[in-house]
């Protein structure tokens, strides 16, 4: 009967594997979803253990950091949508005009003056917004259902925060004592790391995105850049996918300017703005608010997050440097521990 125990548990770690594998294949967007709901918990666990220490129950804590936040972000979307509402409406208008067209042409030629090794005509913008407008309402209706959705899976997010918020800690309790004895140390120790390490990075990110949002909401509201607060509010965001999101936040800022100006005189003073703000980021932000970071090197961070953009998109690029960390803290240690028995 002993001989064949061994089997028996590689058996059943195959079956494990196996039925992980069909339930991402199967269910690969719900578990995005779980996923976004795991790592907002993860940033709000502390919020929840403070509250209890204090002497709320567990589900007492839950509820009014949950409350909180559904608050915070209604009231974000009370203000939110009729701004976005009005842009979309005044965005349609240069659409059903044909003015954006003209400015492109006018941005062409201004280009063209500029830049010497450039003719009009050369870059095509008017032709390939064309292109992109015809191709966009071909494929409305198809991805309309898409949507529905897609709304519709998002409701899973808030119920899935509210339990792991409340049960996330006798849920990992229970998962650490089917920890085999032998291998408790090693687990133990691997998971203290992992959460010292992941905490401070996502926490210190999300702090970081805040200010780098508003600093960047600030400088273009300055130069007069339409629709700052949305380029600003997106900036932050972004910048949860180092290096990347710098450049597609910089890019969004220049075509916007182009498009609603029809000229070239704001991206000088853009350029400037996003610069400004990507060194106060390093020089100052990422040394005090995340001074013991992920200790993981550019190279590696930059393999990651295209690694992660290839398997899940955005989600996977945003989330790469984390599952990064993790991987190296998982593989230091255990060569830590082969070593201290020399194995």
């Amino acid at each position: 009967m002993a001989t064949r125990i061994p089997w028996l548990k590689a058996l059943l770690l195959g079956v494990a594997l196996l039925a992980a594998g069909v339930l991402v294949a199967v269910g690969g967007d719900l578990l995005v979803l779980v996923l976004i709901a795991a790592v907002l918990a993860y940033l709000l666990f502390p919020l929840v253990n403070a509250m209890e220490r204090r002497g709320l129950s567990r589900t007492a804590a839950t509820s009014v950091v949950f409350l909180t936040l559904s608050l915070v972000l209604g009231l974000g979307a009370w203000f939110a949508i009729p701004m976005a509402a009005e842009q979309a409406a005044e965005w349609q208008a240069r659409w059903a005009g044909g003015r954006l067209f003209t400015l492109l042409d006018r941005v062409e030629r201004d280009l063209a003056r500029v830049l010497p090794l450039v003719e009009v005509g050369d870059l095509g913008l008017s032709a390939a917004a064309r292109a992109t407008i015809a191709d966009t309402q071909a494929h409305l209706l198809a991805h309309a259902s898409d949507a529905l959705s897609l709304a519709a899976d998002l409701v899973i997010v808030p119920f899935v925060l509210f339990f792991l918020l409340r049960d996330g800690a006798a849920l990992q309790k229970r998962l650490v004592a089917l920890v085999p004895n032998r291998d408790f140390e090693f687990t133990m120790g691997v998971l203290y790391k992992i959460d010292a390490h992941l905490g401070e990075y996502l926490r210190g990110q999300s702090l970081i995105a805040v200010v780098v949002g508003v600093l960047t909401a600030l400088g273009l509201g300055v130069l007069g850049v339409d629709y700052y607060l949305v380029l600003g509010l997106f900036t932050g965001v972004a910048n949860f996918v180092p290096y990347v999101g710098f450049v597609i936040s910089a890019a969004l800022a220049l075509a916007v300017s182009v498009v609603t100006t029809g000229g070239v005189g704001q991206l000088l003073g853009i350029v400037v703005v996003f610069g400004v703000v990507q060194a106060f980021e390093n020089v100052v932000l990422q040394p005090w608010i995340t001074a013991r970071n992920v200790s993981l090197h550019p190279v590696t961070v930059l393999l990651a997050i295209l690694l992660g953009g290839r398997l899940a998109g955005v989600l996977g690029m945003a989330l790469a440097v984390p599952a990064a960390a993790i991987a190296k803290v998982v593989a230091v240690e255990t060569v830590v521990t082969l070593r201290r028995f020399r194995l």
